[in-house]
């Protein structure tokens, strides 16, 4: 709840900025929450239109306290847009500045842009944009560098990480940062702190990306088997071998059932798991021959593989559709992405099918195999009640086994709300302490998404 004086703060914005800020909130709900479906209504939400506005906004929420969150486009899964009761929303969806410098293989963007739109823009100049995560026709690139996303194309290609060459921002004292090819030159590796870090130390207001040559389609493999883990044991053979796929994905057999619900894509009878793989261009024919080898070694029950790009489209809707299909199966979803090593993958499978076991609630999983990266999704039938503990305590499980195989507990996701008890699971306090010490040369009076990760 906003106290007067933060009342008082907001209706002068209101008189200032008329259409950009918003304080009857409750006309836009979704502004709430992210994906992880915490909801907290703010008392006022500012559209920025430019970097001069989140400079303005900024200045002012400084001077009189008022704590900040940033939002792109709420896909996030662990709580890190979710805003808090006495603080501004800000919004950066707004700038979408988005223009391709082929010469020189590179793209200037605003945080506001999806995705996707970033890939097609791209593509019309025989580029490619690589980091794809599932949410990639709705996630923004702002959100997309807060968080460090993946997607289906990191094993091959890498992470958010790995294409930003520039970041703007906005410090809390109104400063503008440049990084990488907005600045004259660079010590300390600031574009990599700034990435992943959840909104805790600036408003990223302009993202400078590396584009890649298009690579030529290869053929997509579709592999099913009716044990999760044969299919993961596929994986590590894979990647014990050396062979690198584009893209290698992995669902377990309710996932499937979700998908198939959700848009009919294939029928496959009997799938307990699932691998998608789409193999290197020029590698094409014979990494065809050595995954399709290898699965049928670990005794697949059905296998297609698929040159044509438009059928192999196709094939690709049941992985897709996948974060739509689960959380239209359930009243709630909660969704845990934990990494292992992928030598481990089929520890961790078969660990998520014993909690399946355990437990009466509907656990299923899928995720990108290459690195290991798997999405333990717990849905809930209700709101509230025994079932809650019961995922609680699969949780805390399935957080303990990750760590135990070598693992982390996010994968792309972030820590944000939801996984900011477990953070100390897995870091040191000296580690944590070190965290707390770069936010505090940022943020030194924590009003930049305050309450998130360690804050």
């Amino acid at each position: 709840m906003a106290t007067e004086s933060h009342s008082r703060f907001f209706s002068s914005l209101k008189e200032k900025y008329h259409q950009k800020v918003i304080l009857d909130t409750d006309t836009l709900p979704d502004y709430f929450r992210d994906a992880s479906e915490i909801r907290v209504r703010p008392p006022a939400i500012f559209f920025a239109e430019n970097e001069g506005d989140v400079i303005e906004i900024t200045d002012l929420c400084r001077e009189d306290g008022i704590p900040i969150v940033f939002r792109g486009a709420g896909t996030g899964y662990t709580g890190g847009a979710v805003p808090v009761p006495d603080g501004l929303l800000l919004s950066l969806e707004h700038l979408k500045k988005l223009e391709i410098d082929a010469g020189r293989k590179m793209a200037f963007c605003g945080p506001g842009v999806i995705t996707i739109d970033l890939m097609k823009e791209a593509e019309r100049h025989s580029l490619f944009y690589p980091p794809d995560p599932a949410s990639y026709d709705e996630s923004s690139l702002g959100g997309n560098v807060a968080e460090c996303a993946g997607g289906l194309h990191c094993k091959k290609y890498g992470v958010t990480k790995d294409y930003i060459i520039g970041l703007r921002g906005v410090t809390v004292e109104g400063e503008i940062l440049k990084t990488g090819v907005y600045s004259d030159g660079e010590l300390f590796d600031l574009a990599g702190i700034l990435t992943g870090s959840e909104g805790l130390l600036a408003a990223i207001t302009e993202i400078a990306v590396r584009l890649i040559d298009l690579p030529p389609k290869g053929t997509t493999i579709l592999a099913a088997f009716d044990n999760p883990e044969n299919s993961a044991r596929a994986v590590s053979e894979i990647t014990r071998c050396g062979i690198v796929p584009a893209v290698m994905e992995y669902m377990d057999g309710d996932a499937i059932a979700c998908s198939n619900q959700y848009e009919k894509a294939i029928e496959i009878d009997n799938a307990a798991a699932l691998l998608l793989f789409e193999t290197a261009g020029h590698e094409d024919q014979l990494q065809t021959e050595r995954i399709i080898h290898i699965c049928r070694i670990f005794r697949t029950i059905f296998l297609k593989s698929e040159g044509d790009p438009e059928q192999a489209e196709n094939l690709w809707k049941i992985r897709r559709n996948l974060s739509k299909a689960v959380k239209a199966s359930a009243v709630r979803k909660i969704s845990e992405d934990v990494c292992v090593p992928p030598s481990r993958l089929p520890e961790l499978v078969a660990f998520v099918a014993r909690l399946n076991e355990d437990y009466p609630v509907r656990i299923n999983s899928y995720g990108h195999a290459g690195d290991g990266n798997l999405h333990v999704n717990f849905l809930a039938a209700t709101e509230g009640g025994k079932e809650d503990e019961y995922i609680d305590q699969g949780i805390r499980r399935l957080f303990a086994k990750t760590l135990e195989l070598g693992g982390t507990l996010t994968g792309e996701h972030g820590i944000g709300l939801t996984k900011k008890e477990f953070l100390y699971l897995e870091f040191s306090p000296a580690t944590i302490a070190f965290m707390r010490g770069v936010k505090e040369v940022f943020d030194p009076q924590y009003m930049l998404n305050p309450g998130k990760m360690f804050c």
